[in-house]
């Protein structure tokens, strides 16, 4: 079992490296926000706001616990965000770390509280539950042994619920180990690498199939003995989510999980690497102790009432639902074998229609996928999910439309081409295709990096004077 005074450098230096996430999930804000739920955005924060406070006066605050209360303009989203970016560097640089982790929690809390169907990812709630423990960390410099045993099981927790989500599932393509085949092309922004493996032969798929759930329903219970074994865990998590990082787009979430995963290497190993042992004093501090027990305890209901489901206990854990802690983990549990996207169109005329390209997802044929993570494009991830529900259950992307029709500068910039820029078109629909990577001879001969059939309407076409029928 670790000693916790074998790990002051990594307390140390650990609560800046959480500066550098908070930075990558903040700044992509500066671009993306008032298109996504500013003033004149798909989703306002305004209405959606006025609309708690319309229906449930009494509970506006739990539903929606955010600063935008106060004010929920353009003006005072930039700010929040701006707030973040300067907290997220300040921490970085170790200025003040308790506060600025207090300062960054809340603030994203609020965007979070806030952003509606562009902020509901697992990786904010990860995030906001990794902060709140580096909060504790941070308020002493040997670690406090409860609090120490929380964000260690925090680790723990996160892969193994991970890992069982898929076979919990029960989701053939887990079982037989094909999943990952089928992963690389229809993940929601696959990157060029991800091309390139998705041709290799099913031995290999299979093989990284089994070694990603060795990794996430094994390994984690090695995270408990000595520290050397505590040396190959952490290796073993960073080599995952760097291969993961290498063949897909998944935010911040590799880059956070990576460095999560370093509050396993202890002092003997970062002395050996050039870090130096910092002064540190030790003190009992029974508030951290018992912070850390209620964290620890919590963690330890929700790792049970994963596998044992029960009422009370989730009843219990859903109080603490709205603060995101001890949150559930474990994303793509169901495969998706087949690539279905959803591709925007307009015209003048209701005969010719031009096609609007994202910046990142699949849309033009011709253009390599990029890698873009730890930046993440919202609009281009939303709009994934969208060929799962009918177009009649997607009020964002109806609100999407209504913007391309009225022209909306702010949300036109979260597109990387409009077909319409002297003036918005007359008519507006949303077309299914399926997308599949090009052969390796397609590639040669066309230039093409995907292919496509369509599949039919998604949308009805519609223009601002006739309402979109479901």
């Amino acid at each position: 079992m670790f000693n916790v005074e074998d790990y002051t450098i990594i307390a140390h230096w650990f609560p800046r490296w959480l500066g550098a996430i908070y930075l990558c999930a903040f700044w992509p804000f500066l671009f993306q926000i008032k298109g996504l739920i500013g003033d004149n955005g798909i989703l306002p924060t305004s209405s959606y706001l006025n609309l708690i406070a319309k229906l449930r006066p009494k509970d506006k605050y739990s539903i929606a616990p955010t600063l935008f209360w106060f004010r929920s303009d353009n003006r005072a989203l930039m700010s929040v965000v701006v707030a973040g970016v300067i907290c997220s560097i300040l921490l970085l640089l170790g200025i003040y770390p308790p506060l600025m982790i207090a300062l960054l929690w809340v603030l994203y809390f609020s965007i979070i509280s806030a952003g509606q169907d562009f902020l509901g990812f697992g990786w904010e709630m990860f995030l906001q539950e990794v902060a709140l423990n580096t909060f504790l960390l941070s308020l002493s410099d040997v670690p406090n042994i409860m609090v120490w045993l929380s964000i260690n099981f925090l680790l723990f927790r996160f892969h193994v619920q991970s890992g069982a989500v898929k076979f919990q599932s029960k989701d053939p393509n887990w079982k037989n180990l094909s999943a990952v085949a089928y992963h690389y092309q229809s993940q929601p922004i696959p990157n060029a690498t991800a091309w390139y493996v998705y041709k290799l032969p099913m031995w290999f798929h299979k093989f990284s199939c089994w070694m990603m759930f060795f990794i996430e329903l094994v390994v984690p219970f090695f995270l408990f003995f000595s520290e050397d074994i505590r040396l190959a865990v952490c290796a073993l998590f960073v080599g995952l989510q760097l291969f993961i990082y290498a063949t897909g787009n998944f935010s911040y979430l590799n880059h956070m999980t990576a460095i999560f995963s370093l509050i396993l290497l202890n002092n003997t190993f970062l002395e050996r690497i050039g870090f130096s042992l910092p002064e540190v004093s030790s003190t009992p501090n029974l508030a951290l102790t018992l912070a850390g027990s209620i964290l620890f305890g919590l963690q330890l209901l929700r790792f049970w009432d994963h596998f044992f489901p029960s009422r009370a206990i989730h009843k219990l854990l859903s109080t603490f639902s709205s603060c995101h802690i001890c949150n559930r983990y474990g994303i793509f549990a169901i495969m998706t074998c087949t690539r279905y996207e959803v591709v925007v169109e307009g015209s003048d005329d209701g005969a010719t229609w031009q096609q609007y390209d994202f910046y990142h997802k699949p849309t033009d044929l011709k253009r390599r996928p990029t890698r873009i993570s730890p930046y993440q494009p919202r609009l281009d991830w939303q709009a994934w999910f969208l060929p799962f529900r009918a177009f009649a259950d997607e009020e964002w992307f109806q609100n999407f439309l209504t913007r391309l029709l009225e022209g909306t500068p702010d949300v036109l910039k979260l597109l990387r081409h409009n077909p319409f820029s002297e003036k918005p078109p007359k008519y507006i629909r949303a077309m299914m295709y399926i997308y599949e990577f090009t052969t390796f001879e397609e590639k040669k001969n066309t230039g093409l990096w995907w292919k496509r059939t369509l599949v039919g309407p998604y949308s009805p076409s519609f223009s601002l004077r006739t309402k979109p029928q479901p």
